[in-house]
């Protein structure tokens, strides 16, 4: 988080919430995905002041999630974010990008036995992560 804050002079980064957990992964790839997530973040919302991101666990699993106050993303493209090459057609002429952030976040993710998702309306995106929590 630190590395990303720095890099903007736009955006504060906000922790809502924090909850320590141990999991089973490589700690560099997932703070990969943690940067790509906060990044995407920040791009996509080049008005905001602010991102905002949380940790919580339920049922033995840690969820991470980035929450942006970006136009959103229709629901009928949310299910094809994490899709390899895949830009929202309404984005992809504003911003650059390959379309490779998210699918390589999606799939760390999954091999690390976790899951992917998004949340999105006309005030903002939430992207979030699952993961196992390890017993303590």
């Amino acid at each position: 988080m630190a590395q990303v804050q720095v890099t903007t002079q736009t955006h504060q980064i906000i922790i809502a919430h924090n909850v320590p957990a141990k999991i089973n992964g490589e700690q560099h790839r997932v703070e990969q995905v943690i940067n790509n997530f906060l990044s995407n973040a920040i791009k996509y919302s080049p008005g905001a002041e602010k991102v905002i991101i949380r940790s919580d666990i339920n049922d033995n699993t840690v969820k991470f999630s980035v929450r942006d106050f970006c136009i959103g993303i229709p629901i009928d493209k949310q299910q094809y974010v994490f899709d390899r090459f895949y830009r929202v057609q309404e984005s992809s002429k504003n911003f650059s990008g390959l379309g490779l952030g998210l699918y390589i976040s999606a799939e760390i993710i999954r091999r690390h036995g976790g899951t992917v998702g998004v949340n999105s309306d006309a005030s903002g995106s939430e992207f979030y992560f699952t993961l196992p929590v390890l017993d303590a």
